[in-house]
């Protein structure tokens, strides 16, 4: 990536951060064109592109050589956004479709009585990614806006909720100092996902998703801190009702909360 101009680093960051929000929807299944596409693109289109690139000698990379890759990569990103856009848009329809048949078998919403408070009343038998959630909505609320305190707060709560996936690094001298990355490394079936908040230079709090295949870093990707609460709790939901000392720690966590 140092090698490359900076708008071509541009563009293959504009590039991954849609593959990233394709991995959802491809997970769910979809041999047609675009899923197909998506999937080279990642595997082999975007790789082989950059490599092209990469091939040729330093002392030759010249303005001609770097506006033909620029020209490739904006070729990949529209067709990565169109093809991702057709992939969102069967998602959507199976989402309406689904709505059809719930409305079918239950009634419509108006004809059924209000369901009980959201709170969790027995911690033991909620969802874990309920439990997730209140984890990072009581996180947000104690945080308030500030970048530091959201970190600071982070590195307690989200450590002490899930200590074997959480890491804290701080600043400072020997380790002492502010909070500058609170990160929770969520294995999953066939991968393991970083998802990583950390202060910038600028002092904002930057989210960020790095993928690892096979214990080998795959890619970093940064994201909207909305986008990544969301993935967050899929994963963590989905680690917490596979590992039973997760989930017995969380639910004491609640129990002693109450």
């Amino acid at each position: 990536m140092n090698a490359l101009p900076a708008e071509a680093e541009t563009l293959v960051s504009r590039i991954e951060s849609m593959l990233a929000q394709a991995e959802r929807l491809l997970a769910s299944g979809g041999s047609d064109e675009a899923a197909y596409a998506l999937r080279e693109t990642e595997r082999r289109y975007l790789p082989d592109t950059l490599k092209a690139f990469e091939d040729i000698p330093p002392a030759r990379r010249d303005a001609t050589a770097a506006e033909m890759l620029v020209e490739q990569l904006r070729l990949l990103e529209r067709a990565t956004a169109q093809r991702l856009a057709v992939l969102a848009e069967s998602a959507e329809t199976a989402l309406a479709a689904n709505g059809t048949f719930l409305t079918e078998r239950f009634g419509a919403l108006e004809t059924l009585p209000e369901a009980a408070s959201a709170e969790v009343a027995d911690p033991a038998n909620a969802p874990p990614a309920m439990l997730v959630r209140r984890v990072l909505e009581r996180l947000e609320s104690e945080s308030g806006p500030e970048p530091a305190a959201i970190l600071e707060r982070a590195a307690v709560r989200l450590a002490a909720a899930f200590p074997s996936v959480v890491t804290v690094r701080r600043g400072g001298l020997l380790g002492r100092g502010p909070v500058e990355q609170v990160a929770l490394d969520v294995p999953r079936p066939d991968d393991l996902l970083r998802y990583a908040l950390a202060r910038t230079r600028q002092g904002h709090v930057e989210a960020t998703v790095t993928r690892f295949l096979r214990g080998i870093k795959n890619k970093t990707v940064a994201v909207d801190v909305g986008e990544w609460t969301q993935g967050l709790i899929a994963d963590l939901g989905t680690y917490v009702e596979r590992e039973r000392g997760a989930r017995e720690l969380l639910t004491r966590l609640f129990r002693e909360a109450r």
